[in-house]
């Protein structure tokens, strides 16, 4: 089944002459309309706490808008005070959800920087594994991240779980999200969503293991299921595990085939967790 997939004219690279600019644009505009989607959804996200009511008036106008482009605002310093949360505390959560914010925007801009800057590709993609599957990959976990937040029904806000859960969520959310952002630029000339050779990477956060990004993105959609967490999103974030483990290796083969050094770095250095000891075994 896989073969014939991989033999059908789309797969092949030759028919696309523009592909190049054709998935530099297109990823543009994709990650450029979550990017603005993000601006709009500030209200909602960190939402809003006494210090910052002046904004209310800027976001006035985007009223019209329908609700899953710019959701309506969220006081949380109403909502919290409500269950007997200290000053303080709201104002903590509310600039952790801040910073969760800006990380995740640059993340988005570094996305931006890396379709601009990335190198030629000296071996392309081909077939179905290499084009298609990490697009899906790429898909999983925004599904987990628009399913319904669940995390108030595990931790009711009345629990002090609830606020001490947040705190360490959102804590390991900015520094994966921070590790992620720092291995996208490093990654930058090498950057690629299908499976492809352009660069090869090994500074940075890449001297430590192979694949930062993926290794940030396991911890970051782990902490998305437990806030979103039901069956489903459970499942959706294993596949998405064992998904990009496999889109990994096909890349390490891609990069072996064409960088005859890579081998040794495969021995050397960890998949997604640093070498302690002794030689890499993935």
């Amino acid at each position: 089944m896989l073969r014939r997939l991989n033999d059908l004219w789309i797969f092949d690279p030759s028919r696309w002459p523009a592909r190049e600019v054709l998935a530099r644009t297109l990823g543009i505009l994709a990650v450029g309309a979550f990017l603005i989607r993000r601006v709009l959804q500030l209200q909602a996200f960190p939402g809003y706490i006494a210090d910052v009511e002046w904004a209310r008036a800027w976001f006035t106008p985007l009223a019209s808008l329908p609700r899953f482009l710019a959701p309506g605002p969220f006081d949380l310093h109403s909502y919290y005070g409500h269950f007997g949360y200290s000053w303080n505390e709201i104002r903590v959560l509310w600039i952790t959800r801040l910073m969760i914010w800006i990380v995740e925007t640059a993340i988005l801009l570094g996305y931006i920087l890396a379709f601009l800057t990335r190198k030629p590709a000296q071996a392309v993609a081909r077939g179905f594994m290499e084009t298609v599957f990490p697009l899906i990959l790429v898909v999983l976990p925004f599904v987990i991240v628009m399913t319904d937040y669940t995390y108030q029904e595990w931790f009711p806000e009345r629990s002090r779980w609830h606020m001490t859960g947040l705190f360490v969520i959102n804590g390991v959310l900015i520094a994966a999200g921070t590790a992620n952002a720092i291995g996208l630029l490093g990654l930058r000339p090498a950057f690629t969503i299908m499976t492809e050779a352009r660069a090869f990477v090994r500074t940075g956060l890449h001297r430590l293991v192979r694949h930062p990004l993926y290794a940030a993105h396991f911890v970051i959609y782990f902490c998305y299921t437990i806030l979103h967490f039901h069956p489903a999103t459970a499942a959706l974030y294993i596949v998405f595990v064992v998904g990009q483990t496999i889109r990994a290796r096909n890349e390490e083969k891609k990069m072996a085939a064409v960088f005859t050094e890579y081998e040794d770095y495969r021995r050397t250095t960890g998949m997604f967790f640093p070498r302690l000891c002794g030689r890499a075994r993935e």
